[in-house]
């Protein structure tokens, strides 16, 4: 009999298997809603995360970290593991209740289920995605959130985009946003110095993070930089590793009239994040379209101001905090917008403090309380 069944607790499987040792954007929804679950206190609860051999997760009383063969640090390996041995792993932890918490379930799995989908990008725009990844999340995605007990989504945008793309009715669907991680707070004058010093930044910079990649609109992003270089001191610093389709990307880079003022770091350990974000002037973040997008919330809780694009829930993230320029208006509007903002350190500093208290409402306790509540619906229904 389940620990549901008896009256005891609940005890919910959660699959974290997509997180590895280099974590960014899904992978760091993932180890959030762990933070989060480790923050609340549904003393009914307890958690199983499922975990590669190379992914580091929050733990705590109520979370215990369930060890995956090291082959599931490969992506084939994780999702064999995923479809055709998690259920029965499931079960023997004594599972009541599975959430995928990256997009997809084990299609074997009967029992009560969540799932989290966190876009419907392979779905809406399959250009922008690896082939693989648009034939694995178009089928098993679809329906992983068709046989779930409820879908968790980050924004309304999302929301909307699962009941158009996959047909889910609204009642199923929950909107969870995501949250910030404490350590995102304004970095003290000697952190952000170590972190010029370590990673050779310029006095003044703008800053982009997320992976090399077509949506993320880098190319975009460089041509309105390259309209205002001469006006400005700044460099342009890009944060994330090398992605899917990047070439056009690094060869905007490399070929730009300012390619000496663009540094790209790669991928930055989350510790030294706080400080690069702190030391930028803006943090510029016009992706084609976002699920959620989690960067321009982390960059204004370290005192930093954003500037978004339209694309998807972006404008539902930035409130009335950071400016949105619209993709449709080109780089032209973006270098326009830069360059206005730049020019009024009044203004600037003004958004930077709302932008610290809009974050402040953004956080990974909230998340989890909202998913420790579905869990609690899906288990008694």
């Amino acid at each position: 009999m389940s620990a549901r069944a008896s009256g005891g607790n609940l005890r919910v499987a959660i699959d974290c298997l997509v997180v590895d040792d280099r974590p960014s954007g899904v992978e760091r929804a993932v180890i959030g809603l762990l933070e989060g679950l480790a923050e609340i206190k549904p003393d009914d609860q307890h958690y199983a995360a499922f975990v590669t051999t190379a992914a580091e997760l929050p733990t705590g009383p109520r979370i215990e970290p369930i060890l995956a063969p090291g082959w599931t640090c490969a992506r084939a390996g994780r999702v064999a593991y995923e479809q055709c041995m998690l259920p029965r792993a499931a079960l023997a932890e004594g599972a009541d209740l599975l959430h995928g918490a990256a997009y997809v379930l084990p299609l074997r799995w009967s029992g009560p289920s969540v799932v989290t989908i966190h876009d419907t990008i392979t779905l809406s725009h399959p250009e922008w995605c690896k082939r693989l990844n648009r034939i694995h999340y178009s089928v098993v995605m679809t329906r992983s959130a068709r046989r779930a007990d409820a879908v968790i989504v980050p924004s309304q945008f999302t929301r909307n985009e699962v009941m158009k793309q996959i047909g889910i009715s609204g009642d199923a669907v929950h909107v969870a946003p995501l949250g910030v991680t404490r350590q995102f707070t304004p970095a003290s004058g000697e952190r952000v110095a170590r972190a010029r010093s370590r990673y050779a930044l310029s006095e003044r910079y703008l800053l982009c993070v997320g992976n090399i990649e077509p949506r993320k609109n880098l190319d975009g992003v460089i041509a309105a930089f390259e309209r205002i270089d001469a006006e400005l001191p700044h460099a342009l610093v890009l944060v994330g590793r090398r992605g899917w389709k990047c070439a056009a990307a690094c060869a905007a880079m490399q070929q730009s009239t300012c390619a000496e003022r663009i540094i790209w770091l790669d991928w930055v350990p989350q510790q030294d994040l706080p400080a690069i974000y702190s030391g930028a002037d803006l943090l510029v973040h016009w992706s084609l379209q976002e699920g959620f997008g989690l960067t321009p919330l982390e960059a204004m809780a370290c005192g930093t101001p954003a500037v978004v694009s339209d694309g998807g829930a972006l404008p539902e993230v930035a409130g009335d905090v950071a400016p949105v320029v619209p993709l449709a208006a080109g780089p032209e509007a973006l270098a326009e917008t830069l360059r206005r903002l730049l020019a009024d350190e009044g203004a600037l500093q003004d958004r930077a403090r709302r932008g610290l208290s809009h974050a402040a409402n953004f956080t990974w306790s909230a998340h989890a309380r909202i998913i420790s509540e579905v869990y609690r619906e899906v288990a008694g229904a």
